[in-house]
């Protein structure tokens, strides 16, 4: 996976600014481990390296690793178990649940590309937008509705295509995105407060249900790192090989 997202980074530093788009994706990795040194529970969480920036702007070595990424942009494969209940409103007062404890599932999106084709598009997530869109479209909202997100960061590049793919950053500006401050608990759309991907670890198979778990705990404001809710519904975005299989539920709270 290192190997092909690299891929749609060397597209993506092509088609449009490369200083730009390293800037954005270290910054990105600061976030990152900025956000799960407030969680417990993510991995890296102890990590108390000061010049997180700096090291992440270290350039690519392809004779070591892989050309367009460095290992700090890629996340870490991890330990971990997540679990859920899903109920009916019936089913919640039959468990004698607070509505105050739960969220409520508004919008579902999914969508799915030919695991044995390559991306028709390499600097574009088709794929997380087509989730997204039905997503919204079932939910009845728009993105100035959503008032925090957790997306799957498996890589700094996706970040920034993910970013682009929702519709919070237009075509080759994902990396302003990010630099502007547009993600951090003060900014226009809060993401991966959990630490993300990159930053609170990638348990492969429960990251999905983990986005989903911090997703509910930042909205029921029972999160680690929590934030002052301003709007009443959340996102969250469970990517499944290269853009292949993509999940986006939206909740709302109760």
């Amino acid at each position: 996976f290192p190997g092909i997202f690299a891929e749609r980074a060397g597209a993506y530093f092509s088609r449009y600014d490369e200083k730009l788009a390293r800037h954005g994706m270290a910054k990105w990795y600061e976030l990152a481990i900025l956000n799960a040194r407030q969680n417990p529970k993510a991995q890296e969480y102890a990590n108390t390296t000061k010049d997180l920036f700096e090291r992440a702007m270290a350039p690519p070595n392809p004779s070591t690793f892989i050309p367009y990424l460095n290992p700090l942009h890629c996340s870490k494969v991890t330990d971990g178990a997540s679990s859920l209940v899903v109920v009916s409103e019936e089913g919640r007062k039959a468990c004698g649940i607070d509505p105050g404890a739960l969220v409520e599932i508004v919008g579902i999106g999914e969508a799915e590309d030919d695991i044995t084709k390559p991306p028709p598009e390499l600097t574009t997530l088709t794929t997380t937008q087509n989730a997204v869109n039905q997503a919204l479209e079932m939910a009845g909202i728009t993105l100035d509705d959503v008032g925090v997100l957790e997306i799957h960061d498996c890589f700094a590049i996706t970040a920034l295509l993910a970013f682009e793919a929702i519709g919070f950053a237009k075509k080759g500006e994902g990396a302003s995105f990010v630099l502007e401050g547009n993600t951090t608990k003060e900014g226009k759309i809060p993401t991966n407060l959990s630490g993300g991907l990159t930053g609170f670890g990638h348990p492969t198979g429960a990251t999905g249900v983990r986005q989903m778990v911090d997703l509910l705990q930042q909205c029921t404001g029972k999160a680690a790192n929590q934030l002052s809710m301003r709007k009443s519904h959340g996102m969250m975005i469970s990517m499944g090989g290269n853009d292949k299989t993509v999940t986006c539920i939206i909740v709302r709270t109760k």
